[in-house]
């Protein structure tokens, strides 16, 4: 019995091919992470303060953007941990209908100082902004907000430190 092989030169043909679609694959992998890089480069703020409500689960949490680049207020993002080990990325929601749907959301990024909206805008270096999140407890299984840790998020980048509600 005969048995033929893959001729040299298909054999490098499918070598090159696979060569090409491995690098292909990691180039497209590549230019996402950095873009992404690139983008929170300089984005970093201080949680000042933290107001919250274990009746209804509000959140208000004071920050300043101590960055060297502006923020954009739509591409913020709290991250929710509870005393039980849950955690989930709250986003920002323009609908209250829809937000009742999800475990936790922002629903206002404003200024403090003159209640403007900063949704849709650009929150500028050393200011202090106000992010008003809400936390549906029965989803996360807890009683009382205490305990919990909310950590601010751009473009899905954690860029503060941890708070811990007290």
């Amino acid at each position: 019995m005969k048995i033929k092989a893959v001729s040299p030169l298909i054999a490098t043909i499918i070598l090159i091919a696979l060569t090409v679609a491995l690098g292909a694959i990691i180039v497209g992998w590549a230019r996402s992470y950095v873009s992404s890089q690139v983008s929170n480069l300089g984005a970093q703020v201080q949680i000042l303060q933290v107001i919250y409500n274990n009746s209804n689960g509000n959140i208000s949490i004071l920050v300043q953007n101590i960055g060297s680049a502006q923020l954009v207020g739509n591409n913020l993002l709290v991250s929710f941990s509870s005393t039980n080990g849950k955690s989930q990325k709250c986003p920002l929601v323009l609908s209250s209908n829809m937000g009742g749907y999800l475990a936790c959301y922002i629903y206002n990024i404003t200024d403090p100082s003159s209640a403007t909206s900063l949704i849709n805008g650009t929150i500028p270096q050393n200011s202090i902004f106000l992010i008003n999140m809400t936390v549906n407890m029965n989803s996360f299984g807890i009683s009382s907000l205490a305990g919990s840790t909310i950590y601010v998020y751009y473009y899905d980048n954690p860029i503060s430190n941890g708070y811990t509600l007290s």
